[in-house]
């Protein structure tokens, strides 16, 4: 709640907890209004390096402190009011380019 509560006075987003992962359309869909959905597990203590869904410490150091800097913030959000009513191939699209702009 904290960070949510952070983000949202930098840049206006918002972390909102989910159990697993989305689909492209509902994660780029949240992006329109500034809210990042964020899992709620830690990855099980047998594999520390590798999770195929991604965990809680991944999400808050790896990506919520991307989402205080403005320019971010706004390059998220246009990607997600590009998706709103896009046709499935152009939501594959915009989710691979948010995955390699983000992720890698």
């Amino acid at each position: 709640q904290d960070i949510s509560e952070f983000l949202k006075h930098k840049t206006g987003f918002t972390i909102r907890p989910v159990a697993g992962l989305l689909s492209g359309r509902d994660f780029l869909n949240a992006l329109a209004f500034r809210v990042f959905f964020s899992t709620q597990y830690i990855r099980h203590h047998s594999k520390p390096f590798y999770t195929p869904e991604p965990d809680v410490i991944h999400e808050l150091m790896g990506h919520a402190p991307l989402f205080a800097d403005p320019e971010f913030a706004d390059f998220s959000q246009q990607i997600g009011l590009a998706s709103l009513g896009a046709s499935d191939e152009d939501i594959q699209r915009l989710a691979t380019c948010y995955w390699f702009s983000v992720e890698f």
